[in-house]
């Protein structure tokens, strides 16, 4: 089982094998009692994450800083990503790959938590195109450093694309005819994301709930730390 669905099976005690085809959860199944936090707190106090797209970077140009979505090579499905970093930082662009100017950037406001949440909010990125983040990260003596680039995908137009788009509708027709609440919605589709081996796009699902839980904030912080406490390949 990959770590993608090793995540999922966390927060939803479901093992999803990957020779079966993945379906959207239905409103009923939003009740289970296998989903709930429990599950991805023991799974995370078992040991690291064991996922090369993302973690903390090492060198001397990566500081402090660590990349937690869209991960290193991730492919997105969203066209509007939400990035998350964390780290004393100062900024964030996006670059068309291997171009020199980036075509959108973002200044890093500081958090209690030093975790960083950017919501893109330019024009839709295409699909098929591979994109780069660089973030400008502040040293202890003051100085600020570029990071490497960090690529990720927007996943491919295509049958593959158009076949979440309508489990996704789906699901979301379920949720609402169950008058699920915004962090339930968030969870099942964080799940929905997972199982489909797209990250990205679950992380975004759990940390875009504005007002969360107990629950749901134990959850996030659990992740950041267990993601933060691995080196990031180079």
């Amino acid at each position: 089982m990959n770590t993608v669905r090793w995540i999922a099976a966390a927060i939803g005690g479901v093992a999803i094998a990957a020779a079966i085809s993945p379906t959207a959860l239905s409103a009923a199944e939003i009740h289970s009692p296998w989903l709930g936090f429990d599950r991805i707190r023991s799974f995370l106090s078992g040991g690291p994450l064991q996922d090369s797209n993302r973690g903390r970077e090492g060198g001397s140009r990566g500081g402090n800083l660590c990349l937690i979505s869209p991960g290193q090579g991730e492919v997105v499905w969203t066209m509007e990503p939400l990035l998350l970093l964390q780290g004393n930082l100062q900024s964030t662009a996006l670059y068309v790959a291997d171009s020199a100017e980036p075509f959108w950037s973002a200044p890093i406001a500081l958090t209690d938590d030093f975790v960083a949440k950017l919501s893109y909010d330019g024009d839709p990125l295409q699909p098929g195109t591979t994109y780069e983040q660089q973030i400008q990260v502040l040293r202890l003596d003051f100085s600020v450093v570029p990071s490497r680039r960090y690529a990720f995908q927007i996943m491919p137009a295509g049958e593959e694309r158009d076949q979440i788009e309508a489990d996704l509708a789906q699901l979301e027709a379920e949720l609402a005819e169950a008058q699920e609440d915004a962090e339930a919605i968030a969870i099942a589709k964080a799940e929905f994301f997972f199982e489909r081996d797209l990250a990205a796009d679950a992380f975004q699902s759990l940390f875009s709930v504005d007002a969360p839980s107990a629950e749901l904030v134990e959850t996030r912080q659990a992740l950041v730390k267990t993601i933060c406490e691995q080196v990031l390949p180079e």
